[in-house]
């Protein structure tokens, strides 16, 4: 940033040429490019302003008080004297001008960083978050598998203590939507609980929604709630593609967790 004694160079001009009848320029110094504290811009862009305002109260004060004879020589130089100041003031007038639209034009800059940088904030929070879930889940066994990590139980228990289990490490018994997890989820070769229960006369997963005949894959004649208890939805015939049985719930089988990242 240029050193403001430019602005005592602009004022001792002012009066110095007022004095002198000799023309006046005034030159803004140009900002560096190497200054990247825009705060610390505008602030100087607003004292500069702040002469500059002084500057012109100075020349209307003066230009109010130019006295003359009225001699014809007399009133000349008067007249030349006022119209020096005009010149004077106008180009005060333009330098404030100029001034204030660089301040104006910083100032959204400004604004515009912020928001960029909040998005930026909110949107490392969100990568740091799934970050610690990853390293976290890795870090105990969990296999991660499109958007979601899974727990492949090595003891059994019945279907309540397995979905305690998930639910305890915040996740919960596996949801599966589609035959591409159907296939990963019977790669493990074992009978295994799933988050699939019976609600009255339909089937339900853990999340409350509803099982979709398009997404089902019950083992031939399943479900067949053999003696009236049987109320849990279990991974069966593992080898095949259809491989869903109801069991009870009191069963003890593997089990399956969950955890949508």
């Amino acid at each position: 940033m240029t050193s403001p004694r430019w602005m005592i160079l602009v004022c001792f001009s002012l009066i110095s040429v007022f004095g002198t009848g000799e023309s006046l320029t005034i030159i803004v110094p140009e900002i560096s490019n190497e200054q990247n504290s825009l705060p610390a811009i505008i602030a100087q862009m607003s004292r500069a302003i702040a002469d500059l305002n002084a500057s012109h109260k100075k020349l209307l004060v003066q230009q109010s008080r130019s006295g003359c004879n009225c001699n014809p020589s007399s009133l000349q130089a008067c007249y030349s004297q006022r119209n020096l100041a005009n010149r004077r003031l106008s180009s005060c007038n333009s330098q404030v001008r100029s001034l204030g639209a660089q301040r104006s034009s910083l100032l959204r800059q400004v604004s515009g960083l912020r928001s960029q940088y909040a998005a930026v904030v909110k949107q490392r929070d969100v990568l740091q978050g799934q970050l610690n879930v990853f390293v976290r889940y890795q870090n105990y066994g969990w296999k991660y598998y499109r958007g979601s990590f899974y727990y492949f139980s090595t003891s059994k228990a019945n279907w309540q203590a397995s979905r305690n289990y998930c639910t305890a490490r915040g996740a919960d018994l596996v949801v599966i939507n589609d035959a591409f997890e159907n296939n990963f989820t019977r790669e493990v070769k074992r009978i295994a609980w799933i988050g699939l229960y019976r609600s009255g006369s339909n089937w339900r997963w853990v999340d409350g929604s509803y099982l979709s005949s398009r997404a089902s894959y019950w083992a031939p004649k399943e479900p067949n709630n053999s003696g009236n208890r049987e109320d849990r939805g279990e991974i069966w015939l593992y080898n095949n593609i259809e491989n869903w049985n109801d069991a009870p719930w009191a069963d003890a089988n593997y089990w399956i967790c969950e955890k949508k990242v």
